[in-house]
């Protein structure tokens, strides 16, 4: 029978079934006696999660792991019978129960016949006997072990353990060893456990800008004994910048507390006498800190506090050209670049250097210059232009290099780019020799200085070619005599401004002068503010300042009536800049400064510096403008033409009065018409007694009618000429035209009363045509460039708007302030508050009681500002 498949498969069959009854049979045993000592284990286990046992006092805590240890020993009673023997019966009764099988097939299997030899009959029956056994063990079942717990446990008190371990998970399972350690020692319990209690600053380097990080009130119960956890914080990425203070201060503390850096301890100090539980830490994060990742405070054995952090070095700086120097508005040196910095850029400076490492004059080897920054300091993408035209060096090759200075003071310098620094082109001859011997002087050789004072010497022989100017012609003498008598290089440098202001004089006149001048004092304050500089200092620079403005708005009204542009209109919407609005925008820029708030200071200079100089290159622009020229010409022409009709009709008027008065006729009195009737006689028969008297002529070869017609012919003419060169002719100037054709009638008929009003008409033509022409001129060159001199008027729309020309915000004048999308300045209000809040941290910084971390964090603030 076995040996067969069917018998093999079967007997395999049986087999796993007996393992598995032996299997369910032995857990059954196991639990029965496992149950207990398992529910007393995790009935402790949940009670030290709970960390309670340490809290309460020591005989308790004792008497409670006794407890425990008594219920534990009770429970393990009968341990033994969990590995009692299992014979083969009580695994095939196993599987005959739960398989419900009758009549024991099973037990059938193992027994055994009576006798040793069978008859042949007796031994069919028992193979029968023992295949209809086999035949019912085809689907054997095992059944789930039942170990019979609730019989044992009929109140169910084996799920109180489950309930207690399942609190004690949640309060204690992220720090469940130290618990369970402070649970099984039951000395120095809740009369030695004191509540701990930490205060923490993290104070990053005042170049990052950041806020610190405070953590007050960190506390937990801290038990003498060694070993534990007290309490946790939850994680919060903390970024600490090299160079941060860190301050903490303890108290109650049993043991003495350290803060970790990963595995690098620092202690802290205790504060008072031996038995003092206060203690303070008061460290700097150097670069050695960086790459640690947690940052820790432990009492004893206990971590109080952890959190992950990132200990930042502070990167260097970068810079670099985005393209190469250029040149913009024929003087202006333009730089393009980019810098960075994690934490913001301080300045950024140009440094200009001649090739072969020759300096200026009696100077510096370099021209360094700063830069403006403004924005966002950390990534700057911006260009910057200067004009260096006054320079000696302007005109000759140079090398440009950047520096960025970021706020920790790390420098980083771009590479060097060599250009052609511009330099001014002057038209006037004379002017033009100046600028080049001042070049020439940038190489003070003997044989150069030699050349340089001939050149000059021989200008000084004709004074005619420069106006005569008598300063002019002095200056010049002056330089060559210093050149020729002097020291040799040593007075190169006061030989070369002198030439360069010469030039000016001769190019520009006074104006060129009052420009250098605002322009030199512009950098001037703007320097004084980025140094911080306060009081008397800063208002000499602003006063300096102001009389420079006051001597280039004269000089520029100057400029323009010598152009022809002082007449032109104000155009409705376009504000001007008056002197008023330079004084109060001084003021403002002073109390922007004292009040700390140099950024929005500097803005509004910088912007001023930006409005005048767009008025600078107008006015360059203007004055190489071949359609400018053509229009000032034209109303040069056009204004001449209107002065001379108007000489005409007073002259026609008065001889109209004589030959009224002569023929008895009234005057005409003021309001009444020139049409009015004679008291006696008719007009045509007084004219052709005239004509017989033979007294005046009346033909149209008459001096007024011939001095009309050639005004006529003029307005011709330029009526021509302004169809070439503008592409129009305006209509009044046709009106014009008609009137002073009828008039030569009338003249020529002896009509001088009609001709005086035909005049009248033309007159008025021609002055509606000038100002429609000045109209267009402003609309098309710039109405006075925005800048006019006095006060501004009261009323009217021109309240509505900032010195800029910007709407104001509050239209009243109160409060108003100037935005655009560079600038942002505070309102008068918000002035005034600053200032007093600066007061009052004055104030608090001289009381010397307050506690000394607020007085270090106060002239912190103070040095700010």
């Amino acid at each position: 029978m076995t040996g067969s498949p069917d018998g093999r498969k079967t007997a395999t069959h049986l087999a796993t079934a007996m393992r598995a009854a032996v299997f369910a049979i032995r857990w059954e045993y196991t639990w029965r006696v496992l149950w207990a000592p398992v529910a007393v284990a995790a009935l402790f286990v949940g009670i030290a999660l709970t960390d309670i046992l340490p809290a309460i006092p020591d005989f308790l805590h004792a008497a409670a792991l006794g407890l425990i240890a008594v219920l534990f020993g009770i429970s393990m009673c009968g341990f033994s019978n969990a590995f009692r023997p299992i014979s083969g019966e009580d695994a095939a009764r196993r599987v005959e129960s739960a398989s419900g099988l009758k009549h024991r097939p099973l037990t059938a299997l193992f027994d055994r016949p009576a006798a040793e030899r069978l008859s042949p009959d007796a031994q069919t029956l028992w193979l029968a006997h023992i295949t209809r056994a086999l035949q019912s063990t085809e689907r054997l079942a095992v059944g789930a072990p039942k170990p019979g717990v609730a019989g044992l446990d009929q109140l169910g008190l084996r799920f109180m353990p489950v309930l207690v371990l399942f609190v004690g998970v949640l309060l204690g399972g992220a720090d469940p060893w130290p618990r369970l350690l402070r649970a099984l020692s039951p000395t120095g319990g809740v009369a030695d456990t004191r509540l701990v209690r930490m205060d923490l600053w993290i104070t990053p380097p005042a170049y990052t800008g950041l806020a610190p990080s405070v953590f007050n009130g960190i506390g937990a119960s801290i038990n003498s004994s060694e070993g534990g956890r007290a309490a946790t914080i939850a994680p919060r990425s903390l970024i600490v910048p090299v160079g941060s203070q860190v301050l903490v201060h303890a108290t109650d503390a049993p043991h003495q507390p350290a803060l970790m850096l990963d595995q690098q301890a620092i202690p802290f100090e205790r504060l008072g006498d031996a038995g003092s539980t206060s203690y303070k830490l008061e460290t700097v994060i150097d670069k050695s800190a960086a790459g640690r990742e947690k940052l820790r405070l432990m009492v004893g054995g206990s971590e109080l506090a952890v959190w992950p952090v990132r200990i930042a070095p502070d990167a260097l700086p970068a810079i670099e050209f985005e393209r190469a120097p250029s040149t913009r508005r024929d003087t202006q040196l333009e730089v393009t670049y980019i810098a960075s910095d994690d934490y913001g850029i301080k300045r950024i400076d140009m440094a200009i250097r001649r090739p072969n490492g020759q300096p200026v004059p009696g100077g510096a080897d370099e021209i360094r210059v700063e830069l403006p920054v403004s924005g966002d300091r950390r990534d700057i993408r911006t260009s910057s232009a200067r004009d260096f035209s006054s320079h000696p060096w302007a005109g000759l090759p140079v090398q440009v290099r950047l520096y960025a200075e970021d706020t920790a003071g790390q420098v980083a310098e771009s590479g060097s780019v060599e250009v052609v620094l511009p330099e001014r082109i002057f038209n006037h001859p004379v002017a033009r020799a100046l600028a080049e011997a001042r070049k020439a002087l940038n190489d003070p050789e003997p044989a150069v200085i030699a050349t340089v004072a001939e050149s000059i010497r021989e200008l000084s022989f004709y004074p005619m070619r420069f106006f005569d100017d008598t300063v002019a012609f002095l200056a010049i003498r002056i330089a060559y005599s210093r050149l020729t008598f002097g020291d040799g290089a040593a007075d190169v440098p006061s030989v070369q401004r002198l030439l360069w202001e010469t030039a000016l004089r001769i190019e520009d006149g006074e104006f060129a002068l009052a420009e250098e001048d605002m322009m030199r004092l512009q950098e001037e304050a703007m320097q004084a503010l980025r140094d911080g500089k306060l009081g008397e200092e800063l208002n000499t620079v602003m006063r300096e300042l102001q009389d420079a403005m006051d001597r280039y708005m004269q000089a520029l009204s100057e400029r323009l009536q010598e152009m022809g542009l002082d007449q032109l209109p104000q155009m409705p919407n376009q504000p001007q800049v008056q002197t008023q609005d330079i004084q109060e925008m001084m003021k403002r820029i002073k109390e922007l400064a004292e009040s700390g708030n140099r950024q929005a200071a500097e803005q509004m200079l910088a912007e001023m510096q930006r409005m005048l100089e767009q008025v600078r290159q107008g006015m360059k622009m203007q004055d190489t403008n071949p359609a400018m020229a053509e229009a000032r010409k034209a109303m040069d022409q056009l204004r001449s033409l209107t002065e001379d009709q108007q000489k005409l009709l007073d002259k026609t008027f008065q001889e109209s009065r004589r030959r009224e008065g002569r023929n008895g006729l009234q005057r005409p009195q003021p309001g009444q018409s020139g049409q009015q009737q004679p008291q006696s006689g008719q007009p045509g028969q007084q004219q052709g007694q005239q004509g017989q008297d033979g007294s005046e002529s009346g033909e149209t070869g008459s001096p007024s009618a011939v001095d009309q017609e050639a005004l006529r012919r003029r307005l011709g003419e330029l009526m021509m000429q302004m169809d070439e060169a503008f592409g129009q002719i305006p209509e009044n100037l046709g009106r014009a035209d008609q009137q002073m054709e009828q008039a030569g009638k009338n003249m020529g008929k002896g009509e001088f009363r009609d001709a005086t009003g035909n005049q009248t008409q033309a007159l008025q033509e021609l002055r509606d045509a000038t100002n429609k022409m000045a109209e267009a001129m402003a609309q098309q060159f710039g109405a006075q460039m925005g800048l006019a001199t006095g006060n501004r008027p009261s009323g009217g729309g021109q309240q509505q708007f900032d010195p800029f020309g910007r709407r104001n915000s509050n239209e009243n004048g109160q409060g108003s302030s100037v935005e655009d999308s560079n600038v942002d300045l505070p309102s008068t209000g918000e002035i005034r508050r600053a200032r007093e809040i600066l007061d009052e941290l004055r104030r608090r910084s001289g009381d010397r009681g307050r506690p000394q971390i607020e007085l270090d964090y106060i002239d912190r603030l103070l040095d700010i500002f």
